[in-house]
């Protein structure tokens, strides 16, 4: 009789072949992207201030024209490295969960802004605390003006990390009674496909505080006792199958037997019923 040990399945064994150096790759040009950010913002500061030095003295270039330069610089750079770094998300789609993605590039557009922000105000010659200190009623004024968009993005942050509700999960809108599947999160929006194919966008902040409320729905998948590549045995009082789990799908579950000669298909469902007895055996050390 075959166990475990004697070999894996010829589909999982090509499917991790495939998924590591696919994780290798992207790994490998997010990696390059990073660098040729770093090398872009450093060449284009060096730059500007070699000209400034040497050159626009003699062409009668201002320090207001340099200070202009630089802060359209300074947005260019910013929007394609965001851009960039959407192309190469997108690139990767089907190699990188959704939910990584959509935190990575949450984060890239808020860093990246956040140092192109500093970045100009540097170069404005104005001191980040003199505009919080002295801000005023003015401040308080934009404050409020914004409050909802920040709000937004912070909740936006949090449900990217710390919610339960993941991309792809299914869910049910207590509120309106809607259910259906986590579509997209943004900075402002959680877009929900309904199962009667709509759209439900709600804002993020509503979420995080609890005026929508969201029920995750745990997918079938997820109660399964086991996952591919155990061997298993499923028993009921009419049917036996006996071999390793090759395949896990929304709705059945594809083993094949000992022998290798067939391949058994059996509903969820119908596993999870209580008509079936399932015994998981461990590996030989």
């Amino acid at each position: 009789m075959s166990t475990p040990t004697d070999g894996a399945p010829e589909d999982i064994l090509r499917t991790e072949q495939i998924v590591k150096p696919n994780r290798k790759t992207f790994h490998r040009e997010l990696y390059t992207l990073s660098i040729k950010a770093i090398i872009t913002v450093a060449g284009s500061w060096i730059a500007l201030h070699l000209f400034e030095s040497f050159v626009a003295p003699l062409v009668g270039v201002t320090h207001l024209h340099i200070q202009i330069v630089g802060i359209i610089a300074t947005v260019v750079i910013a929007f394609l490295i965001i851009t960039a770094t959407g192309r190469l998300l997108k690139k990767f789609t089907s190699k990188t969960h959704p939910q990584f993605s959509a935190s990575l590039s949450f984060f890239t557009i808020i860093v990246i802004s956040l140092i192109a922000s500093l970045s100009i105000l540097h170069q404005l010659d104005v001191n980040p605390q003199e505009i919080l200190i002295s801000g005023g009623v003015a401040a308080i004024i934009v404050g409020i003006g914004v409050s909802t968009i920040v709000g937004n993005i912070l909740s936006s942050g949090l449900i990217l990390t710390t919610y339960p509700a993941k991309i792809g999960d299914s869910i049910h809108v207590v509120n309106d009674n809607i259910h259906g599947k986590i579509a997209e999160i943004n900075l402002m929006y959680t877009t929900i496909q309904t199962d009667e194919g709509k759209e439900y966008i709600v804002p993020n902040n509503a979420i995080i505080q609890g005026n929508v409320r969201v029920l995750r729905d745990v997918s079938m998948t997820e109660q399964l006792p086991y996952s591919e590549g155990d061997q298993i045995e499923l028993t009921s009082a009419n049917e036996k199958y006996v071999g390793i789990v090759i395949k896990i799908s929304s709705r059945f579950t594809t083993i094949l037997n000992e022998e290798r000669t067939k391949e058994y298909i059996v509903s969820n469902s119908v596993i999870l019923s209580g008509n079936f007895t399932i015994v998981k055996h461990r590996p030989r050390s």
